[in-house]
């Protein structure tokens, strides 16, 4: 897990799909009262992984630490993103 790679929403952009909620499996991510997506778990993020952005239908999700772009593949994680 990485304390230097983790999932940031643009809720300008967010239409709370529930994606990102839905395919995590590391537990970043709760929903709010009104059914909004938030991060909170940024450390159980496994570092390289873009398997939650790479569903946003509208790329309401960028990462902290990101060098590379939201279609980068082979982070290691078992997400098959």
């Amino acid at each position: 897990m990485s304390k230097t790679w983790y999932p940031v929403i643009d809720y300008e952009k967010c239409i709370v799909c529930k994606a990102c909620y839905n395919k995590c499996n590391n537990g970043v991510y709760k929903l709010d009262k009104e059914g909004r997506p938030i991060v909170e778990n940024p450390n159980g993020c496994v570092h390289g992984c873009h398997g939650c952005g790479n569903l946003c239908p509208v790329g309401a999700i960028l990462y902290v630490g990101d060098i590379q772009g939201k279609n980068s593949t082979n982070c290691g994680c078992s997400c098959d993103c």
